[in-house]
């Protein structure tokens, strides 16, 4: 503080410290002195602690207030903020203020180490020069909902009812446990036993299962699935080969509501070699409060050269009433 803001500040509150400062005080500057070519001083009767720099000098405060205390005006500043009641209640905020910053220092390295922490799996993981498969996501409560929020582009996904496979970084074992949303933040392991996980924990969710084919594939029934398999195999087709996935079922179930009944055809597109074929997946799906729903599935493959295979899938030979 200079000695103009000094002149106009006297009888009012200010902030000041000592040579070797393990804390901050502040007081009211009662009156100042300004020799010529010599710093000025002011006459501070203490009122309260104001910031406590370290959590070890609690106890070993110079002061208890109503001292007067002469201070150089280099380490006199001007006082933002409440006054306490009492000197212990200036304390205690003082130690309030400190928890305060220390928490937001603990979050900032916790952050810095989940970073590091997943920057390493990914180079140990071999991506380092290839693009990473997985999308990363952070566990939180919105609005009473557990919910999955995109790191990178904070886009939010409910976890209630999410089809896809997660994985959770546990950090104590250094990688990735494969785990099965239960409810709240509970979560079941592979092995399962259930855990409950903290909010910010990290979940990865392979890119692959967004894809059409394989949200289709979810979809289906083990027998549907193998049958697919199978007639992809006929053909000398594998997966890899897919060109385009039209995934109407997907499309119904998304923007489904109150629906009950689904039917449509998915459309599926394969090439290899100037070889092609389309598949037609042709399905019924009806939903039931109790019991079995009814599934049925048929594949009709047609390639360029005009071979032509059928196979049928259903859980049941008539759908329930």
């Amino acid at each position: 503080m200079n000695r103009k803001e000094a002149h106009l500040t006297q009888g009012k509150t200010v902030v000041f410290t000592e040579q070797n400062p393990k804390c901050s005080y502040y007081g009211v500057l009662q009156h100042i002195e300004t020799p010529k070519n010599k710093i000025w001083t002011g006459k501070i009767v203490v009122q309260g602690v104001y910031e406590i720099h370290n959590a070890d000098d609690i106890f070993s405060l110079h002061y208890s207030g109503g001292e007067e205390v002469d201070v150089t005006g280099d380490k006199i500043s001007t006082f933002s903020g409440k006054v306490a009641r009492s000197f212990r209640s200036s304390t205690l905020m003082a130690i309030a203020k400190l928890e305060k910053s220390t928490n937001a220092n603990i979050h900032q390295l916790e952050e810095k180490k989940r970073q590091l922490q997943e920057n390493r799996l990914r180079l140990k993981n071999g991506h380092r020069t290839s693009e990473d498969p997985y999308l990363y996501f952070k566990l939180q409560s919105i609005e009473d909902e557990v919910v999955l929020v995109e790191q990178s582009q904070s886009e939010q996904m409910m976890l209630d009812g999410c089809p896809f496979d997660l994985e959770w970084l546990d950090s104590k074992k250094d990688e990735w446990q494969p785990v099965n949303y239960d409810q709240d933040f509970k979560f079941r392991l592979k092995s399962g036993k259930k855990v409950r996980l903290k909010e910010g924990s990290i979940i990865r969710i392979h890119k692959e299962q967004f894809e059409p084919f394989q949200i289709l594939l979810n979809e289906l029934e083990l027998p549907a699935k193998e049958s697919l398999a199978v007639l992809l195999r006929d053909f000398g087709f594998k997966r890899k080969h897919l060109v385009k996935c039209h995934n109407t079922l997907l499309r119904q179930l998304l923007h489904a509501q109150e629906e009950h009944q689904f039917s449509g055809v998915n459309f599926l597109f394969f090439q290899k070699d100037g070889n092609s074929i389309v598949i037609q997946h042709r399905y019924e799906r009806i939903l039931h409060q109790v019991g079995e729903d009814y599934v049925y599935d048929r594949f009709e493959c047609t390639s360029d050269t005009n071979q032509r295979q059928v196979v049928t899938y259903t859980n049941m030979q008539q759908p329930s009433k």
